[in-house]
């Protein structure tokens, strides 16, 4: 990997609602009583309002803070739960980031190591005036009552690439392709099927994993004791037997963040590389290894600028002020594993007008109001005329997505159909004097108050069932430590 890029920042998000594994087996247990030996702990649960698209955009929003967008030359969203089989999903991303047009996108998916294989692709082929931003987001179903619902959880993370003071260098990485099918998921299907546990430990990790190591160890010149921290893509106690079967004497092990998260899936080895670079000093090795049909093995050395950039990771604050959720019901509904019927109130075609889509891309994805340049006045949507000074062609375009607002009104409505009732909506005001009609998320039935602090957050706007098409808009959200 000689003259490769490094990593420049990085960012984990991680929705806020937590199932309490305690809650599935007390729901279910009366049918499957083996599951009370994982009722340990909570996995994150997006959202009814949020996929693999809007978790992207999230975490890449964490990763570009501080960061020249112009510079973003590539963006690769990584994930095996697309929510368009025939749609750029990266480029949805990419407008709702406010990154350039000529930006390349691609969307990386078919394993669990398509995020871990495209950190590989990326840092070799990375060119040298640009950066490039990859994204891994997961938002895996699981049949109620099966071993992946208590272990599966929801989360992104996003890795900033390029050569402008980078706070890890890559040394050296190997991929290996082996189609040893420990899961699978067909187009048809909606949920994985896992084989057998013991025979995908004995015969996949601890086979073809050490085989990864050994090869990136040999490349590297490292020797395995040299190595500082080892983040597996799989469950600790196999970490644990691989750190032994390695010689990795002096590693720690990276937190496979089971306990509050579960497996993100596409999204696990990027998330445990943000856990080993926020536990990292500046001159240690971190050995990555992505595991699913076959294994990728990275190593990287941390710089002296890791101090600086750990103070922008904000997983740890999304741990502390998550909401845990008791109710497995509600939590099969958000998930639309359960379907309710709402009444005539939920009868409407959703059919989208794509055309209309196009026409307004920059407002709906990029949400870009406009500026007066002559009396400085903030508005959106953008008009032709500015609504203070009257003067007309004035306005130049500018996204509201990073500015704070605060509630100017809103309305509770339980009559209004939304999966999670009540719906919440109203005005929000913004610097300068932009006022936005628009829906609130996160929030629970009574938390909202008028002049609260909000911050805009890119979601699901609704569901056009008929024809498999979701639309997706700004929403308003609770500021980190506020209630919501």
């Amino acid at each position: 990997m000689q003259n490769a890029t490094g990593i420049v920042s990085y960012s984990r998000y991680v929705p806020t609602l937590r199932m309490q594994r305690s809650a599935i087996a007390a729901a279910i247990g009366w049918a499957a009583p083996g599951l009370k030996t994982l009722a340990r702990g909570r996995r994150a649960v997006a959202n009814w309002d949020e996929d693999a698209i809007t978790m992207a955009v999230e975490a890449g929003r964490q990763c570009l803070h501080g960061q020249a967008r112009d510079h973003v030359a590539a963006v690769t969203l990584a994930s095996t739960t697309f929510p368009f089989a025939d749609r750029s999903n990266s480029g949805i991303v990419v407008d709702a980031l406010n990154l350039k047009a000529d930006v390349s996108n691609d969307d990386a998916g078919g394993s669990r190591r398509a995020a871990s294989s495209a950190l590989i692709r990326t840092l070799n082929q990375q060119p040298t005036a640009s950066s490039s931003l990859l994204l891994a987001s997961d938002c895996r179903e699981a049949r109620p009552g099966s071993t992946q619902e208590m272990r599966y959880g929801h989360a992104a993370a996003a890795l900033l690439l390029g050569r402008t003071d980078p706070i890890a260098i890559p040394v050296a990485s190997t991929s290996l392709h082996r189609d040893l099918v420990d899961q699978f998921r067909s187009q048809a299907t909606g949920y994985d099927y896992a084989l057998e546990q013991r025979w995908v430990r004995d015969e996949g990790y601890m086979k073809i994993v050490p085989e990864a190591v050994q090869e990136v160890l040999s490349k590297s010149g490292c020797q395995p004791g040299d190595i500082h921290h080892f983040a597996l893509a799989g469950p600790a106690a196999i970490a644990t037997a691989l750190i032994r079967e390695l010689q990795l004497t002096n590693a720690d092990i990276v937190d496979p963040l089971h306990d509050d998260v579960g497996d993100s899936g596409v999204a696990q080895p990027i998330m445990l590389l943000g856990k080993a670079l926020a536990q990292a000093e500046p001159g240690q090795n971190i050995l990555l290894a992505g595991f699913g049909q076959g294994a990728d093995a990275l190593i990287f050395t941390t710089t002296d600028k890791i101090r600086q950039t750990k103070a922008r990771d904000i997983f740890q604050q999304s741990i502390t002020q998550a909401r845990d959720e008791h109710n497995y019901l509600r939590y099969l509904v958000l998930r639309q594993r359960l379907r309710l019927d709402y009444g005539i109130r939920a009868e409407r075609d959703n059919r989208t007008a794509l055309s209309a889509l196009y026409r307004r891309c920059d407002a709906i994805s990029r949400f870009s109001g406009g500026r007066c340049q002559r009396c400085g006045m903030l508005q959106f949507p953008r008009s032709a005329v500015c609504v203070r000074c009257h003067e007309a062609e004035t306005q130049q375009p500018e996204s509201l997505a990073e500015l704070n607002g605060r509630v100017k009104s809103f309305t509770e409505d339980w009559q209004a159909h939304t999966p999670c009732p009540p719906l919440i909506y109203g005005n929000v005001t913004f610097p300068d004097g932009a006022n936005v009609m628009m829906e609130f998320t996160d929030f629970a039935a009574g938390e909202l108050a008028v002049d609260q602090e909000v911050r805009m957050v890119f979601r699901i706007k609704d569901y056009d069932e008929r024809r498999g098409f979701r639309r997706y808009f700004w929403k308003s959200a609770p500021v980190a430590g506020t209630d919501g």
